[in-house]
């Protein structure tokens, strides 16, 4: 029976030549370099395969980078927005300070002036600012000789009196309030008139100013020291509009408080005269 498959007795001859040839191709192109510009032609015959294979390869590699490279850019962003954050809070924890330490300092110097006077610093526990209240609780007391009608001062002017006195707290009437009646004096005319709370922290009203009276905006008023609540010569509130109606006696004048009742933090309260001198150490 004749065998279905054979192996071609030539085979292992052709294959004998065809490694013989090889290494006579080696030989000569590593003595000779004859052989470089076929192999450099087929390197750029196979240069588009070779790059076809590899080209799913280097997009994955491209892809991890950009990704690795993104991932890496938002943790820097959302470092530098902490960052930012923190010094922000920083910056405005530090200008606060500063903006403190300035009313201190104001509140400070304006207590040279009071020669005359025994004062004691005070802070603002709670505000109350309601059209028809408008008050302030303060931490001293009478464990630390307030008393009733005591005044008190900022670094800019008078703010108000004391109305109602505990042990380690008290309540100050401000000056902006409608029960709240001050005599004050022009510096530029010494013209007197009654300085009247309204219930607006930036709004009081002059009264009985006569229609003739020499007053103008921009006028200065300070306490008279006639009213037997606050010493003389503070400053009080500045006139920012004057108002003529027909036939009217008096002028409707309004002025502004030199201290700003709105943003105040601390204030000074005054002994004077008698109870100022008790307070005094004996020499």
């Amino acid at each position: 029976m004749k065998a279905l498959f054979s192996i071609s007795p030539t085979l292992p001859t052709k294959l004998f030549f065809l490694v013989l040839l090889s290494v006579i191709c080696m030989i000569v192109d590593h003595r000779y370099h004859h052989l470089q510009l076929l192999r450099a032609s087929v390197a750029t015959l196979t240069y588009p395969f070779q790059y076809i294979v590899n080209l799913p390869s280097d997009l994955s590699n491209i892809a991890n980078e950009l990704l690795a490279s993104r991932h890496a850019l938002i943790k820097e962003n959302r470092m530098l927005r902490e960052e930012n954050i923190f010094h922000q809070v920083k910056l405005q924890r530090l200008a606060l300070l500063e903006r403190e330490n300035a009313r201190l300092r104001d509140l400070l110097e304006s207590t040279e002036q009071l020669s005359d006077e025994h004062i004691l610093i005070a802070e603002i526990l709670s505000v109350d600012l309601h059209p028809f209240r408008q008050v302030i609780t303060i931490n001293k007391g009478q464990d630390d000789g307030a008393y009733q009608g005591q005044p008190i001062v900022g670094a800019q002017g008078i703010i108000g009196q004391l109305v109602d006195i505990y042990p380690v707290h008290s309540t100050a009437l401000l000056i902006s309030d409608p029960n709240h009646a001050l005599l004050a004096e022009s510096n530029r005319t010494n013209l007197r008139a009654l300085l009247v709370g309204n219930g607006q922290a930036k709004y009081l009203s002059l009264q009985n100013v006569s229609s003739s009276a020499d007053i103008r905006i921009g006028d200065l008023f300070h306490t008279s020291g006639l009213d037997e609540v606050y010493p003389a010569n503070y400053p009080i509130a500045e006139v920012i509009s004057i108002n003529s109606l027909p036939g009217e006696p008096f002028l409707q004048v309004a002025a502004r408080p030199l201290v700003d009742l709105n943003t105040i933090r601390e204030v000074l309260l005054l002994w004077t005269g008698e109870r100022a001198a008790q307070l005094r150490p004996a020499p």
